[in-house]
Order: C-alpha cells, then structure tokens, then sequence
C-alpha cells in the first residue's frame, strides 16, 4: 500500500515537472468572490521566500506565517511576530516544482487550497487581493481538474478538455488586463481552485500540450461547452445571437442516455398560462393553448415557444435546458426535458462516451466542433503574458 502511494506520488511529481518546462508565467487571480481579511501562507514543497523590499527572506517550512489587512496596506506576520506593513508581498519559489497551501480562519466554511508556484498579496477595497503566478500549462491542469474531475478517469477526455481550456486562455488572455491580471478563478473566467494532484488529469494535460483547436481558416476557435446535449446540440445564434461556423447544431447521438440526459419539471397550469400571458401570448386562443399545453420538440430542437425565446424560458424558470416538451398534466403542465446547458459545443457526456468507446480525442473535437482540427504549436511559441 504504501509502496503504491510513493508510486502515486512520484507519477504526479514527473507529470508536473514535465508540463511545467520551459512554461510561461500567468497572473490568476485567486479566492474572487470570497473576501478575506487575514490568510495563512503554508510552504507544501519546495523553497520558498518572502520578498520585502527588495530583499528576500526564506520561509520555513515550520514557520507560521499570517497574512492580514491593514488600512490599504498588508501586515506579514511570522511565528506570531509582526514583520511589517507593505503596499505588495511576493512569495515566490525557487527549483523545478513548488506549492504551497493557503488557509483562511474558518477551514469550516472555505476548505484548504493547494497552489504551484508564486503567490502575490495586495488589498483592495479593504480586503486581500491575491493573485497565484503560475507556469501556464499548470494552471491549465488546475482548472481541468475544477471542471471536470469526478465525471470520469479516461485520461483522452482530460486531454482534450486540456486543449478547450488552452483555447479559451488564448482567446480572453487579457480578459482583466485592466485590473492587472489575465484572468481570475471564477465563471467569469474558468473554475480554477488550486493545483491539480489527480493523475489521470494531470496526465490528459501532459499529452495535449502544444495543441490548440483552429477553424477550417486556422483562427483559434471558442470551445464552449456544456453537461449534456439532450441527443441535439444547439446553433450558437439560437443561444447568443452571433452564429460561428464552428458552432452549428447537431445529432448527438452520444449524449442519449448518460446521467444528465432526461429532466422533468411540473409547473402549475395557472403559473404557465399566466407566464406566456404576461409576454403578450393571446392564451385565449384555441389553438395556442393547445399548443401552450402540449409543446413538442420531437422533430428538432426550436428556437421558441409561441413567439418567446426557449432561452428566456429556460431562465425563468430555472430549466437544465431549453430542450423540452410539455403536457397537460391535472392542474400542472409536465415538462419533459433532454440536456443540461446550453447546449452549444462540445457536450462533456457525450465525449467521455465517445473516449470510453474508443474514439480518438481529435475525433471527438471533429464531432462537436464543425470544421475543426487541431493544430500543433511549435514548441518555442511565445504567449504574450504582458500585462
């Protein structure tokens, strides 16, 4: 057992170092929609210090180390002594592979996190402000890790999910460059909650380095996507508005089935009547209301419903999908719904499928990505960083 464990351990330490090489370095910001007052600084692996005006001081691995707000300025504490006040501090690495563990006062309400490289620390607003500098293809395995561990442990899946978060970095690098970092950890950006320490993923992002999706013209694409399909994906311009050519619906045939597949939902018949109603649908209609209670999307997906937006329904009431019928049901209308998303792009349920069976990752990213292909960068490529 413990033989294994060191095994484990070693597979990750390798993986790491090998997509770390020669990497760049990104400004994330970290902790986004949690404010924080005072955090702690852990040294996990690795060494590393604390610059302070101009000057470096090492950090022990049994030192305790307090970050609080003071004012508009960072008070560093050590072994429970203050060190001083500082407009930033920088904790940074040194050697091939480093993290550390931040933890904040109540680990009941906001679990430990784990991150690589460098962390820098300001305030803002009267709260820390901080921001995890990482070697890019770390962070890329980070945030797979966020989006997708659980789902499945087919290494080809975390690969190609490796090269839509590569993508989607390369399209909104300088996303915050304003505010003085390239992106940050929540939806607004991608999910990111700290290093990635699962083999599987860490392994899938090792083997998509250096690959990018491009269009039939080579322009880097936006690879969205979303849980389930429903067995249909869905046109861009019918969920946003904006059609791309990459982005056309779709048979899915591969979504039918998985977890997330079917839905159903009972509203009440006066709340749905009243609901269409009030968007200026004349309910009083025959017709309508026979329409308005018994809804079909056998024969394809639609845009609307009785001249209102599937995706403003879906909204309103709080639906996993756009894709639905409906039927009277008692004094309730039954929704019977396919999918969970939006709909548009790669459906993650249906790609894990199509891995289980067999299909190459550059197969699957054919499938639900109309005209692409994926493109090697050459190995000495600079990702322009600079904020």
């Amino acid at each position: 057992m413990k033989l294994s464990i060191k095994i484990h351990i070693l597979l990750i330490t390798l993986l790491l170092l090998s997509i770390g090489l020669k990497a760049q370095k990104l400004d994330i910001r970290i902790f986004t929609d949690t404010k924080l007052n005072e955090i702690s600084f852990i040294p996990s692996f690795g060494r590393y210090f604390v610059e302070i005006d101009n000057k470096k001081q090492s950090i022990k691995k049994s030192d305790i180390v307090r970050i609080k707000t003071q004012a508009d300025k960072v008070s560093l504490y050590i072994n429970d002594s203050l060190i001083g006040n500082y407009k930033e501090l920088k904790f940074s690495s040194e050697g091939l592979m480093s993290f550390f563990l931040l933890r904040t006062k109540d680990t009941n309400l906001i679990k430990d996190r784990r991150y690589d490289d460098n962390l820098i620390v300001k305030v803002k607003n009267k709260d820390l402000f901080l921001i995890n500098n990482i070697e890019t293809e770390s962070y890329i395995a980070g945030v797979v890790q966020a989006e997708t561990w659980g789902a499945t442990t087919n290494v080809d899946f975390f690969k190609l999910q490796a090269i839509c978060v590569r993508n989607y970095l390369f399209k909104n690098l300088n996303k915050h460059k304003a505010e003085g970092f390239h992106l940050c950890d929540g939806v607004h950006c991608q999910a990111y909650k700290g290093r990635a320490n699962q083999v599987e993923v860490i392994q899938g992002a090792y083997n998509s380095k250096g690959e990018i999706i491009v269009d039939s013209l080579g322009n880097i694409i936006e690879t969205v996507f979303h849980s389930n399909s429903g067995g249909q994906t869905v046109n861009s311009e019918d969920v946003w508005g904006k059609p791309f050519s990459h982005l056309v619906g779709k048979i899915d045939s591969f979504s039918v089935g998985t977890k997330a597949y079917q839905w159903e939902k009972y509203i009440k018949i006066r709340d749905w009547k009243r609901y269409f109603r009030e968007k200026g649908v004349n309910i009083k209609n025959d017709s309508i209301e026979k329409e308005l209670l018994n809804f079909s999307q056998k024969d394809g997906r639609k845009k609307e419903m009785l001249g209102v937006p599937l995706v403003q329904i879906r909204k309103d009431f709080g639906l996993r999908s756009t894709f639905f019928d409906c039927q009277e049901w008692g004094s309730e209308v039954r929704l019977n719904g396919r999918g969970y998303g939006h709909g548009v792009g790669l459906s993650q349920e249906g790609a894990i499928n199509m891995c289980n069976q067999g299909y190459e990752y550059w197969q699957v990213i054919e499938h639900y990505y109309s005209g692409a292909r994926i493109k090697r960068l050459d190995d000495d490529i600079i990702i322009n960083t600079s904020k």
